[in-house]
């Protein structure tokens, strides 16, 4: 009757360990379209407001998600997968190139830097991940082979220090698997390979299904593309520092320049807050200089030898014990870019319009 023998939802309420409500709500009535509820007291009660509009959840809404920390600060990041390789913080590095510096990782035996935003940026894409659209939260072995999951694509530890309730510092890890649906992922595999056959470009927007789970979870989530192919940009490549000099241009006492087949010197005088720029004993406006020679970024990063003709040599000297000069050579690679070369090593294509903007900067001081 009224409903209450099929009942629309069956809410149970526990308030204590001894006081449990179970609210059962029943049909509309048919002359005023209020909801017939029971309270479990013996009695049906008409309600004007309907307590099913209160308790419009869905389970998802229920899950206790796992929990993301605020990873303002790592001490060390481990990547497993697609990227092998770790990232460890220090501070005032003899490696640095620049005081912002903190983040290292080993390359052929050698310590290099890091780009801080670029690895910050990432720290803060995991902190600020959108973990709630769950697949399961019963997670098994077939599950996890299902979403690619068992053997993930990318696995990320985050070594960091969290506080505790009573205020103290706790070493704590944070671990992310993340993974491609694997039907998609060898999809995509071949149709590259077709491509790098093809040598040609497909201009199709993929589309991505992607997965993440929190450690050991039994709770398995989807993930959107766009997070996806931003946290499997994790390569060294993609956190290292863009800038062709990453050094701080106010510890610089000279900076020397091959041009054309001449040599010219800047020299440094006064303090870093209003530095002197002087070509020979004449003082030089080397704003433009410093400007485009700051601005000099990677478009993209490579190893190749130069083969073309060298377009401007410069060696910056700075006063700083660990790293007393840095020399960039910059080579005409085709029409659209440059090879940059950095203490002897190819480092990286950049911009050939930036490469003739600093030339002619430096024209304007030495042929004034």
């Amino acid at each position: 009757m009224y409903g209450l023998d099929d009942p629309v939802c069956t809410i149970n309420l526990t308030l204590d360990e001894e006081q449990t409500y179970t609210i059962t709500l029943g049909d509309f009535s048919t002359m005023d379209s209020q909801r017939y509820v029971s309270i479990g007291d013996g009695n049906v009660y008409l309600v004007q407001t309907d307590p099913l509009d209160y308790f419009d959840l869905e389970l998802r809404d229920l899950i206790d998600q796992d929990d993301v920390p605020y990873l303002s600060q790592a001490q060390e990041i481990r990547f497993s997968g697609a990227e092998t390789y770790t990232v460890t913080y220090e501070e005032d590095s003899p490696n640095a190139y620049c005081e912002e510096d903190r983040y290292y990782t080993q390359q052929d035996g050698e310590a290099l830097p890091l780009d801080t935003d670029r690895v910050e940026d990432y720290l803060n894409l995991i902190s600020y991940l959108d973990l709630t659209n769950y697949v399961t939260y019963t997670a098994d072995d077939e599950m996890l082979a299902q979403l690619g999951l068992d053997d993930p694509e990318l696995v990320i530890s985050v070594d960091y220090v969290e506080e505790d309730e009573q205020g103290n510092e706790v070493a704590s890890t944070f671990q992310l698997s993340v993974s491609r649906d694997p039907e998609e992922r060898q999809a995509a595999q071949e149709a590259q390979a077709e491509e790098s056959q093809a040598d040609e470009d497909s201009e199709e927007e993929e589309e991505i299904t992607a997965y993440a789970r929190v450690g050991d979870s039994q709770i398995l989530y989807q993930i959107t593309g766009e997070e996806y192919t931003s946290l499997m940009a994790a390569s060294y490549d993609d956190l290292r520092h863009l800038e062709v000099l990453p050094v701080d241009f106010e510890k610089m006492t000279s900076l020397d320049i091959s041009l054309d087949g001449a040599d010219y010197t800047i020299t440094v005088q006064g303090d870093e807050d209003d530095p002197t720029y002087l070509l020979g004993e004449e003082e030089v406006e080397f704003d433009d200089v410093l400007s485009e020679l700051s601005g000099l970024s990677a478009d993209s990063f490579t190893q190749e030898a130069p083969t073309g003709q060298e377009e401007i040599r410069l060696t910056v000297h700075l006063d700083r014990e660990e790293l007393p000069s840095m020399e960039v050579v910059l080579y005409r690679y085709d029409g659209s870019f440059c090879l940059a070369q950095v203490d002897g090593q190819s480092v990286s294509l950049v911009p050939r319009s930036d490469v003739v903007d600093l030339i002619e900067a430096v024209n304007a001081i030495v042929l004034n």
